[in-house]
């Protein structure tokens, strides 16, 4: 009975945080270039169609105003046509941020490790994994992990335990 009552206030949450999240991120970040840096060493290899580059010390990632900061990344792009395919970032922790369509404001996260990813609907997708929180202007959550429509500012799917808030926040 716990668990079904833990799982419909998850779930309550959810739907409130994705209602509550009006604005949407920033629209063109989606059609820029992913670009990277990294302080330490990187290295690449191809693996089947494959092409895998690691780097580490001070990774960061960016698209259009979507950052994430980690202590070590992997990307994975097509080996045939050099597309991005996925990228993790692993860090103590991750962190992610990217300004919201409409004002000035942005939604940000932190987390142990992360993965963005396009999908087949050219949707760009943050899995934050482990001690997981996404903050936006009007919501917060945390969970052990969250899957995160970023061209939606939606929240697919939590794995609890998981607490949050609605309404302003508190400065």
């Amino acid at each position: 009975m716990r668990k079904l009552i833990t799982k419909l206030a998850i779930g309550v949450v959810m739907v409130s945080l994705s209602n509550n999240f009006k604005l949407k991120a920033l629209e063109s970040d989606k059609d820029q270039q992913v670009i990277w840096s990294a302080d330490g060493n990187s290295a690449m290899r191809i693996t089947e169609d494959r092409r895998i580059l690691e780097m580490s010390n001070n990774v960061i990632v960016n698209q259009g105003t979507l950052e994430i900061r980690g202590d070590r990344a992997i990307f994975e792009y097509e080996a045939s046509t050099n597309v991005l395919k996925q990228v993790q970032v692993f860090g103590q922790p991750v962190r992610y941020q990217q300004q919201l369509d409409g004002d000035e404001s942005s939604v940000s996260g932190v987390s142990d490790s992360l993965i963005l990813s396009i999908n087949d609907f050219d949707e760009t997708i943050l899995e934050l994994i482990g001690n997981a929180q996404i903050e936006s202007p009007s919501s917060t959550i945390k969970c052990n992990s969250i899957i995160y429509l970023v061209n939606r500012d939606l929240i697919r799917e939590a794995a609890g335990p998981c607490e949050g808030a609605l309404g302003a926040q508190q400065n």
